[in-house]
């Protein structure tokens, strides 16, 4: 009886740790597959930068990155389709990228993974170069590309 009640206050333990959301796959295992399509190899050269810092990182931070990644390629795809875009220059785009993860990362995470924030920005600068310039039809679509090399990046895939 005694083993009973303690597998009973195991239980619950766990459902006053977790909530309702009791996921027994917590946490993600190391090789869990994003299903992020591949961007072609001159493409996947932007995020160089970022091969230094992916192993370092969890996977549930990179998974959030991931998909955070995939939604704002989402989000500029959406303003370009727009008769007036709101993104209007590489600098607007700087401005609602930071803004974004202002949002986005959790104020004691900002800093967690040392080189992270200069790897994301340099991916940017590879595909867009460093000058503010007006976001065309082309430059908007090397910024989605750019999402997407990092949204693949940060994925964990069954090859690594």
């Amino acid at each position: 009886m005694t083993k009973g009640r303690y597998f009973l206050a195991a239980v619950l333990l766990v459902f006053a740790w977790k909530g309702a959301d009791l996921s027994l796959y917590w946490p993600p295992a190391p090789h869990s597959e994003i299903k992020t399509p591949q961007p072609g190899p001159e493409l996947m050269q932007w995020g160089r930068p970022l091969r230094a810092v992916l192993p370092k990182m969890l996977p549930e931070d990179r998974k959030y990155l991931a998909s955070f990644y995939d939604a704002m390629a989402f989000v500029l795809i959406r303003d370009g389709d727009r008769e007036s875009p709101i993104i209007g220059t590489t600098e607007q785009f700087a401005n609602f990228h930071a803004g974004s993860l202002r949002l986005a990362i959790d104020k004691e995470n900002v800093g967690k993974y040392q080189g992270l924030a200069e790897a994301v920005d340099e991916t940017f600068v590879n595909a867009c170069g460093p000058d503010i310039k007006p976001v065309d039809k082309d430059t908007r679509a090397r910024i989605v590309s750019a999402c997407g090399v990092l949204a693949y990046s940060f994925g964990i895939h069954r090859d690594e």
